[in-house]
């Protein structure tokens, strides 16, 4: 309906009995609008009002034409008037409300219109504000009460009134609703006479038929044959339904045609990518940019990882290149921070596994996701031991799972350039510090602490003599060397378990080849200690095991030398205190030594620290001590390389050990996203069964409750009835009908409550944590009780006096008669329960497929993490240690 053809119907409508001359002057502008001369109708309409100041039709009139003119204050000031003059008109309330709605005033407007609503009468009317309704509520982001109201408008509506584009607008608000009858809306308005190619391309984007969609842009393009956002639209639409070639062909022929378009760049983006060819992409993806369109972010990054190109990821992640400032140039806000933080840690080199999960998800393929999580860990070195060992270190040292093994594995490269490290061992009071004492020529190590106090001491060659003391957490304090023995020997036992070990340096030739680990006795000491010592039997290159001979092979020794022995150890036994014994004697006891220790040991040699420290002494030579020496020399100092290459090598294996228990415990847990996606099925259908089964059992327990209500009706009316009089009910008689009627309908609802939880129950997935059903169990009762709200007001606002008092009168006292005048006002289940509800929870299950599928390609991203960082490593330092051993 034209703005003439309203001015002349609201004169139609309003006047009557008022003043002639004022209705006179509103034709003759009338007239003048009708001729196209706007300023003059609007010249006469302002002088009438000044004349006629209380005639309601001069505004309406007014507020009309300066609508029509998009001067929207004006209409709203002239149409406001007209309603404060005649507040008993539709028409003038939907102008007002109209207007205020293109004005954006939300509020106003829909006040306006419901008020108009309550005027109208004609279905034509009806229709249209309620379709001025659904645009405002749209407009607030109200979905539901948008559907809601063009719903109503298109029901009303007859064929020629689609003239505002209800079906449009409807299917537009179906979209947000993620009603999957959007696309047949959306399809009717494309298809519409007067249809625009926009609304062509915008219904074929809502449509997931990829066959039907392209139908309906080939439609579009018989009608528009040279519409390049058509053919554009079209390419994109291929390219998702994989005719690659096709889609490519069309986009480049746009492109070729229009270089700057950027709805054709952007279907040739799209083209290559399905097409697989990330770096074409890439570089048309650089080509929008320059235009200041850039796709979106997340796309961009698709398109990088896709093509491997490590450095188009760093450029994505800095705001402020020229890219990212052409965005802020043309207004757009930056609402990728979190994404961009996540680029930004993959440039610096410190993205953690939340920021390559989130990254992942963007990855198009599975190459695409081993190029995100690559480390910068080069392959381990063949061949070279110190280079794999420095390699196992730095492998520790950035993978948080192996992080522990770091310092052990610290050790061990710092170790292989060390001098040989040997450690003396034996029981408590065996002779150790004064064996090491007389191997060294010199007081070295501490003698005279007592058992509860003795520390792990190792013995290192310094310029200047030094000492530090190092805790079990690692801390350091500096010992000064004059200080060592007073502070051993007065050492208390509760000081004794916090130290893990004294380290002293001395100028001493002998510590030049060899360092020494002096131990504490293995069956009198701290269990702090004890670990301690028992870690040097793997550190050490070699043992030296000191026998006291009055109590040598004891059963613990035997039980530590077996350790040593399985950790590859070459051990050297001492016979110390040989100067207590007589020959006889000492061949006796080496003989025993050698039956009970059998290959634990690779020699057992007879000494005396006592002889040793008195020919010192002395100035003379001692020919155990001679004897010693040569057999250090002959089984250690000679084959240092070989035994410390031995010890590294094991300390290699024992790392590889723990590295492959935890590389299992770090292992993810596996998805199986195929069950998943079926429990979910099996729960939608399930929800999808029981909905379409209370469709039909709600209408037939409502039904059933109007019939109730019916025969109530006639049983306390017909007593009261006058023969040829009007049927007569009290004030309490419509309270009761009213309540009878909200009970019936809440029984009914409850029923249907039940029977869909119930079914979301016992579909529910095994092992559910309520999440997933507890967000639809709410979906379920927020409608439910909406409807039950929404039949109250619809009950107690409406139908039940507007039945006693308009209907009741003129009816047959026959049940079928007054249920059916009760139900022509009963409260639409279909319309304000289950289509919302159904829209509700297919936006619901998409969102759980959308999540399911998120979780699935997160596993996969940790799936690859784990290999690429984890599993691929340690199975390389496997096969590297293998190749060691075997002296490949």
């Amino acid at each position: 309906m034209g703005i003439l053809d309203r001015i002349a119907g609201t004169l139609d409508e309003l006047t009557g009995d008022t003043d002639t001359a004022a209705a006179t002057e509103v034709m003759r502008a009338h007239g003048l609008a009708e001729g196209g001369d706007l300023d003059g109708a609007e010249t006469a309409l302002r002088a009438a009002t000044q004349q006629f100041p209380r005639y309601a039709p001069t505004y309406v009139a007014l507020g009309q034409l300066a609508a029509r003119r998009e001067k929207l204050e004006e209409a709203v000031t002239a149409l406001g008037r007209a309603v404060d003059l005649d507040g008993g008109r539709a028409e003038p309330w939907y102008e007002l409300g109209d207007a205020l709605a293109r004005l954006g005033r939300t509020e106003p407007a829909r006040d306006a219109l419901r008020r108009a609503l309550t005027l109208g009468l004609e279905p034509w009317f009806v229709a249209r504000v309620n379709a001025a309704l659904g645009r405002v509520h749209a407009r607030a982001g109200q979905w539901t009460a948008a559907a809601r109201a063009l719903r109503k408008a298109l029901d009303l509506a007859g064929p020629g009134d689609d003239d505002r584009g209800i079906a449009l607008d409807y299917g537009r608000v179906l979209g947000q609703l993620g009603d999957r009858e959007a696309t047949e809306w959306l399809t009717r308005a494309a298809r519409a006479p007067d249809a625009r190619s926009e609304v062509t391309i915008e219904a074929a984007a809502a449509t997931t038929d990829d066959e039907r969609a392209e139908a309906l842009l080939r439609e579009g393009l018989a009608r528009w044959p040279g519409d390049r956002s058509l053919r554009a639209a079209l390419a994109r639409r291929l390219a998702r339904g994989g005719r690659v070639d096709e889609a490519i062909a069309l986009a480049e022929a746009c492109v070729a045609e229009a270089p700057n378009d950027v709805g054709g760049l952007s279907a040739l983006r799209d083209g290559y990518a399905a097409a697989g060819r990330w770096n074409d992409a890439l570089r048309v993806a650089a080509d929008e940019a320059r235009l200041g369109a850039p796709a979106p972010l997340a796309v961009r990054v698709t398109l990088a990882l896709g093509a491997e190109d490590r450095a188009a990821l760093v450029a994505l992640s800095d705001p402020l290149s020229p890219e990212g400032e052409r965005v802020r140039v043309r207004g757009a806000v930056d609402d990728d921070a979190t994404l961009r933080a996540s680029l930004a840690a993959v440039a610096a080199g410190h993205a953690g596994d939340a920021d390559l999960v989130r990254l992942g998800r963007l990855a198009p393929n599975a190459a695409a996701r081993d190029f995100l999580v690559r480390g910068p860990l080069p392959p381990p070195p063949a061949g070279q031991l110190a280079g794999l060992l420095t390699w196992t270190y730095d492998l520790c040292t950035n993978t948080p799972p192996l992080v522990g093994l770091a310092a052990a594995a610290g050790h061990a490269a710092e170790a292989l350039d060390r001098p040989l490290l040997v450690a003396v061992m034996g029981e408590f009071n065996a002779g150790k510090s004064s064996f090491v004492n007389a191997l060294c020529g010199a007081e070295v190590a501490p003698t005279g602490v007592t058992p509860t106090t003795a520390t792990v001491n190792v013995l290192r060659y310094g310029a200047e003599p030094a000492a530090r003391v190092v805790g079990h957490d690692g801390g350091t304090r500096p010992l000064p060397a004059e200080d060592v023995a007073r502070f051993l020997t007065r050492l208390r036992a509760d000081e004794a378990r916090s130290i893990r070990l004294v380290e002293i340096f001395l100028p001493v030739e002998p510590l030049r080849r060899v360092e020494i680990v002096d131990t504490p006795g293995l069956n009198s000491i701290l269990p702090e200690h004890e670990r301690v010592t028992r870690d040097f039997l793997q550190e050490a290159d070699a043992i030296v095991w000191v026998f006291a001979i009055g109590q040598a092979a004891k059963a613990t020794e035997k039980a530590a030398l077996q350790l040593a022995h399985g950790a590859g150890k070459r051990v050297l036994g001492v016979l110390n205190k040989v100067d207590r014994a007589d020959a006889s004697d000492l061949e006796i006891v080496a003989g025993h030594v050698a039956r009970e220790l059998g290959d634990l040991i690779e020699t057992i040699v007879p000494f005396s620290a006592t002889r040793a420290a008195a020919a010192r002494a002395a100035g003379k030579p001692d020919p155990a001590l001679t004897a010693l020496t040569t057999a250090l020399d002959e089984r250690f100092f000679t084959q240092a390389r070989a035994l410390k290459r031995a010890t590294a090598l094991s300390a290699l294996r024992r790392l590889l050990a723990s590295a492959h228990a935890a590389a299992n415990a770090a292992a993810p847990a596996p998805y199986d996203a195929a069950a998943a996606r079926a429990a979910l099925a099996r729960l939608e259908q399930s929800l999808g069964g029981a909905l379409d089964a209370e469709r039909v059992a709600l209408r037939a327990r409502v039904d059933e409750t109007y019939r109730r209500a019916a025969l109530e009706v006639r049983e306390f009316v017909r007593p009261r009835s006058w023969l040829f009089g009007e049927h007569r009910a009290t004030a309490a008689d419509e309270a009761f009908l009213a309540e009878l009627l909200e009970d019936s309908v809440e029984d009914a609802l409850a029923r249907t409550r039940a029977a869909l939880r119930a079914a979301l129950t016992d579909a529910a997935p095994p092992g559910d944590d309520r999440a997933m059903t507890t967000t639809i169990e709410q979906a379920i009762d927020r409608a439910v009780d909406h409807f039950l709200a929404y039949a109250r007001g619809v009950i107690d606002g409406g139908a039940v006096p507007d039945f006693f008092r308009h209907q009741l009168p003129r009816l047959r006292l026959e049940v079928g008669a007054i249920r059916d005048a009760l139900v022509r006002r009963a409260p639409d289940p279909e319309q304000a329960l289950f289509a919302p509800l159904r829209r509700e929870l297919d936006a619901l299950f998409d969102g759980l497929a959308r999540a399911l599928a998120d979780a699935d390609t997160d596993a996969r991203t940790r799936a690859a993490l784990y290999d690429v960082r984890l599993a691929r490593p340690v199975t390389a330092l496997a096969a590297a240690l293998d190749a060691l051993e075997s002296g490949a």
